[in-house]
């Protein structure tokens, strides 16, 4: 039997792998584990009620309608929000605002945000645009977009729409999914925990907040790519505990009485 057709296809799944999530190695941490080291972020999101979902977009850099709908099922299943998650989706801005320069972006989202709802509500603000060097998303969190606007007290995710392409069957929603939640653990403090994360990444392979790949994520996820397409959309265990370390990660309103 001639293997040359499988041999390409592994290939091309190392490669995609690769494409779609760079290329980095997390040496296992030394730091201390337990909910001493959480950060204060996660307070933030998990004792707010309600979690409103503000999508701003520049020109033509607009979200894909079954990405959101994952990324919203995604949010519902790791946060508790008895008052629920909403989503507004606001109209796109001009195509000129959109200027590729870390301030220049963190100046258009406070610009566009228009959503300051009460207290009780976790704001996250979502800001597509088309391109921003290599990344495929970006985070920067509320403490630091409070420093360019007393107002702003919410963490501002970037997902740049010129770098999630489909590839053969990894399909553009499916990385925009991935990369959205991926963003939001970002946003509500997660891979602060030293005793599972370095760099701003936690260190289990199997986990959505890895970064990159190497020998154990290849071993992980080399067919399920392979032959579905698959890409990681789950916080792993360690870094649910850390948002609600009384429960063993179990969000309030899905435990069993």
């Amino acid at each position: 039997m001639d293997g040359r057709p499988i041999c390409v296809r592994a290939v091309l799944a190392v490669l995609l792998l690769a494409l779609t999530s760079g290329c980095a190695h997390l040496p296992r941490p030394e730091g201390p584990d337990g909910p001493s080291a959480r950060d204060p972020r996660l307070l933030d999101v998990t004792d707010a009620d309600k979690l409103l979902i503000e999508v701003d977009r520049v020109g033509d850099s607009s979200p894909r309608p079954r990405a959101l709908a994952l990324f919203l099922r995604r949010s519902a299943l790791y946060l508790d929000k008895p008052g629920g998650i909403e989503l507004v989706v606001d109209a796109p801005a001009p195509e000129q605002e959109w200027k590729a320069e870390g301030r220049q972006i963190r100046r258009t989202a406070l610009h566009l945000r228009s959503e300051f709802p009460e207290e009780g509500v976790a704001v996250v603000h979502v800001l597509y645009g088309p391109r921003w060097g290599g990344y495929r998303g970006y985070t920067w969190p509320a403490e630091t977009m409070a420093r360019y606007s007393a107002r702003y007290d919410a963490p501002l995710i970037l997902v740049l729409t010129d770098t999630l392409r489909p590839i053969l069957w990894i399909t553009g929603v499916k990385q925009e999914a991935s990369v959205l939640t991926h963003e939001l653990g970002h946003g509500v403090g997660l891979a602060t925990n030293p005793g599972h994360s370095n760099s701003g990444h936690c260190t289990n392979a199997w986990c959505l907040m890895y970064d990159g790949v190497d020998a154990r994520t290849f071993f992980l996820y080399f067919f399920p790519t392979l032959f579905t397409g698959y890409l990681p959309m789950d916080w792993c265990g360690d870094c649910r505990r850390d948002l609600y370390p009384d429960a063993d990660g179990v969000p309030p309103g899905k435990r069993r009485p």
